[in-house]
């Protein structure tokens, strides 16, 4: 961490001399929370912005800047991008860097820190902003981020959060990793954990009733919470998932931000920004309340929408030895589909889910620890089997994106296939 504050601290003492900034970042709940660091703090600053949050960074977005421009949870992949923007450039990222920048690049991976597992785009903006000003009270966001990348409280984010608990920023319990609220409606909705009584009120109720709990999260007594959280583990394990930690443990409350449950709040942001609303998770982040109502209601909707697709890929799902997909179209959840599928229903191998929509085939793919530790990584194979098909991909080990020509699919997922099986019998051998 002290070499990253180091790289930090030099990018944020020049961003300082900015008279305004442009900033683009990614619009999931990692990237929507990145901005709202950098945002808030040039705001505190004194230095007028200008925020967008896209879906990927392409020639149509950075054509389109005047410097200075701030790139957050991107950019470190996409070297010939950046460098066609003629002025100061800054890129705070967490994804692997192909090749090198000219620019302020602040990157976990440069000083020896696994961006895919022990911090993750905000919590890189965040030791940015520390520099920036009295920013501590933001940390929060940067938990945020991680947990909506799946980064479990290790190592950097570990550092992340005892700073922010020590500083009163957020209060860590143990309890149930889900939304605030009554049980039959927190459960029924629950995508993570992704349970068999999902989407099912009356199985729901039955579940709770054979357990013998009732009352609302996070007010249960121990007993109760005790006896549900042994029974939910239970319900995972049976499913053949071993991701019980994703439903058991430290939970973190938050105490400066619009919504308390941390868990909530990534799930909030995730939504708007896959429903096009990310402008507003945006206003959030910054603690304002204004849309926070509307939020909420798309957050409902996108979930209806992504056990809908979950259930579409179960129907459409294809196995190889090496591992499994599916082909669908116009998707609103592909990413989130394909890490619920491979975490809790598909455990054994990575999950592709190749989503045809405006005119190509957007891949996701998603492993778990496990697998990495055997030897998988997604960034190669995507980025292997995309440019042999006339596409490009790339990512984290074991989360990565790609975006290949129509008519490929089932050439790219061959040659896929073919990378992962390697990676994963090397694992083995060694």
């Amino acid at each position: 961490m002290k070499r990253l504050e180091k790289l930090a601290k030099a990018a944020a003492s020049s961003l300082l001399q900015c008279d305004c900034a442009r900033v683009i970042s990614h619009n999931d709940a990692d990237g929507i929370a990145s901005a709202g660091l950098i945002c808030t703090a040039l705001q505190r600053a004194d230095i007028p912005f200008h925020a967008s949050l896209v879906s990927r960074l392409d020639p149509s977005v950075v054509d389109a800047l005047e410097p200075p421009v701030v790139f957050c949870d991107m950019g470190s992949g996409k070297p010939d991008l950046v460098s066609r923007i003629e002025g100061e450039v800054f890129v705070f990222d967490h994804h692997t860097p192909v090749g090198d920048l000219d620019c302020f690049h602040v990157n976990p991976h440069l000083v020896g820190v696994d961006g895919a597992f022990e911090i993750s785009a905000s919590g890189t903006v965040y030791t940015v902003v520390r520099e920036m000003g009295d920013n501590v009270d933001l940390a929060g966001l940067a938990l945020v981020g991680a947990l909506g990348d799946r980064q479990m409280m290790m190592g950097a984010n570990r550092t992340i959060l005892e700073e922010a608990a020590n500083s009163g920023v957020v209060e860590v319990r143990p309890g149930l990793k889900m939304d605030d609220g009554p049980l039959e409606s927190v459960l029924a909705t629950a995508l993570d954990p992704l349970l068999d009584t999902t989407g099912d009120v009356e199985k729901t109720r039955a579940f709770l009733e054979e357990v013998g709990v009732a009352g609302e999260l996070p007010k249960l007594g121990r007993k109760e919470l005790s006896r549900l959280s042994t029974a939910l583990v239970l319900k995972v394990l049976m499913q053949g998932s071993f991701a019980a930690d994703s439903v058991v443990g430290e939970t973190i409350r938050l105490k400066r931000e619009v919504v308390e449950n941390a868990f909530e709040l990534m799930w909030i942001l995730n939504s708007c920004g896959k429903m096009e609303e990310a402008g507003r998770a945006l206003t959030l982040c910054m603690r304002d309340r204004s849309f926070l109502a509307d939020c909420i209601n798309i957050d409902h909707d996108y979930r209806a929408k992504t056990l809908s697709e979950v259930r579409q890929v179960e129907e459409r799902l294809k196995e190889t030895e090496n591992l499994r997909y599916a082909i669908l179209d116009d998707m609103d959840a592909a990413g989130v589909v394909s890490g619920l599928c491979v975490r809790y229903l598909y455990a054994d191998k990575p999950m592709v889910i190749l989503n045809r929509s405006e005119g190509i085939v957007k891949v996701s793919a998603r492993g778990n620890r496990l697998l990495v530790f055997c030897g998988l990584d997604l960034s190669v194979a995507l980025k292997e089997g995309a440019k042999k098909v006339g596409g490009n991909g790339g990512g984290h080990s074991v989360a990565s994106g790609a975006s290949v020509p129509l008519g490929t699919e089932e050439e790219f997922m061959k040659i896929v296939d073919e990378v992962v099986a390697r990676q994963l019998a090397g694992g083995r051998k060694g």
